[in-house]
């Protein structure tokens, strides 16, 4: 029988999708290890421990020994732990609109409706509930890293002006797919354990040289995000890395690796799969209004429907669209602006509601559609061809100087608030 196979969310978590094999285990039942007087059992390491090894098979890596394994899954799901607790105390929420869409996300990943993804969950004997209950936990460490990381990191205009004023053509235009290994040193590090952290990353090297499978030895012994992907950290504008691992990206060949770099934070042994080129001069950028009518308890999936094509008719002879789109339309981030999403380009909406928006006229509207959140009608006010120009330019510096901070400072906080919790290992 066909597995699902792992996938990331697409908006922007670092953390890999993780599936459970087993849903509880007959074995008796012990606590590893406490972080902040929550305990984690044995049998959240043990179904923790199958999904990786499924991961690891999917992406054809030959699994290290289990022993070997342990602490990384055991470091991951006390991180993990502390980052849940922590966006909890923050009072951070993942809703069902969310979730829904989170889980569309993935099951159009494995080629799938979300009906077919829970029918094949389901005859793999993985109840739904645990899996919506996995896919939420990945939500709510991405929104709390958005927040606590996003809050450390602070870019001036003249950062921007000088990064656009430096900034390599070659890195702007081409993407990278690195693995990478990383060797973290421990706070206000001394001389002595700077010269210990250098000879293991030195031995790892060696290792490489020598014939090792870099993604076995990153599961083994890397300290970063990517260690339980083999150190897969995936495909990167180059302008978007950091800048010691970009400047490494411009000369590497593929599959040549780097000898230990030193950063601040540690050192990094990084390799370079593949690489690819092209940035698009020119995007469509549509100007649109809509209106969505969602299924909730009190109102079935039939009569939303029946509602959302009574308005439709409603505009169609004749009533403003936007007085509509104000009394009726369950989002209410548009609802109060009459429905308006103002100009977007490509890439901002779910596929099922660009899809529909693409396919509307302009001064149209289309026909009722279905997407995560419900049912929809757009209504299209205009369309452009939005060169690239110094605005836009300006924003997308903003965001690859965002990106570039983003890694170090993510590095940086998930280290600080590990030393901070409580944690016990039984």
């Amino acid at each position: 029988m066909k597995r699902v196979a792992q996938a990331c969310l697409v908006m922007g978590l670092t953390l890999g999708s993780v599936f459970p094999v087993h849903a509880a285990r007959e074995a008796l039942d012990k606590v590893v290890a406490v972080v902040n007087k929550e305990a984690l059992m044995q049998t959240e390491l043990d179904t923790r421990m199958d999904s990786v090894y499924q991961n690891l098979r999917q992406r054809n890596i030959t699994p290290p020994p289990r022993e070997q394994l342990r602490q990384q899954v055991l470091d991951r799901l006390i991180l993990d732990t502390v980052q849940i607790q922590q966006a909890n105390l923050s009072g951070i929420k993942v809703d069902e609109q969310q979730l829904a869409s989170a889980i569309a996300s993935v099951a159009r990943q494995n080629k799938m409706t979300t009906a077919q993804f829970r029918r094949l969950l389901e005859r793999q004997g993985l109840p739904f509930s645990v899996v919506q209950e996995q896919i939420g936990r990945e939500l709510l460490i991405n929104e709390l890293r958005q927040r606590r990381v996003g809050q450390r990191i602070h870019i001036s205009d003249q950062e921007v002006d000088i990064f656009l004023s430096q900034q390599k053509s070659e890195l702007n235009s081409t993407d990278y797919h690195l693995q990478q290994i990383t060797l973290n040193l421990p706070d206000k590090a001394t001389p002595q354990q700077v010269a210990e952290v250098e000879s293991k990353a030195r031995k790892a090297y060696q290792q490489l040289i020598d014939g090792e499978d870099f993604a076995q030895l990153a599961i083994r012994i890397s300290d970063d995000d990517f260690a339980l992907e083999g150190g897969d950290s995936g495909w990167r504008r180059g302008s978007e890395l950091p800048v010691l691992i970009a400047d490494q990206a411009l000369v590497l060949d593929i599959n040549e690796l780097t000898q230990p770099l030193r950063s601040p934070t540690g050192f990094h042994i990084v390799k370079l799969l593949e690489k690819r080129g092209g940035l698009s001069k020119l995007i469509t950028e549509t100007q649109a209004r809509h209106i969505l009518i969602s299924p909730t308890a009190l109102r079935t999936e039939a009569e939303a429907r029946k509602l959302i094509s009574s308005l439709r008719e409603r505009v169609k002879n004749g009533e403003d669209f936007a007085e509509l789109a104000s009394n009726y339309s369950d989002d209410k981030g548009s609802a109060g602006d009459g429905g308006s999403l103002g100009w977007a380009g490509p890439g901002k909406f779910v596929p099922e509601f660009e899809t529909a928006m693409n396919n509307t006229p302009v001064d149209g509207i289309s026909p009722v559609f279905r997407s995560p959140f419900g049912f929809h009608i757009i209504q299209v006010n205009g369309r452009r061809s939005q060169d690239i120009g110094r605005q836009v330019l300006l924003d997308q510096a903003r965001q690859q100087l965002y990106k570039r901070k983003f890694d170090t400072e993510l590095e940086n906080w998930l280290r600080e608030i590990r030393s901070a919790a409580y944690v016990e290992i039984r």
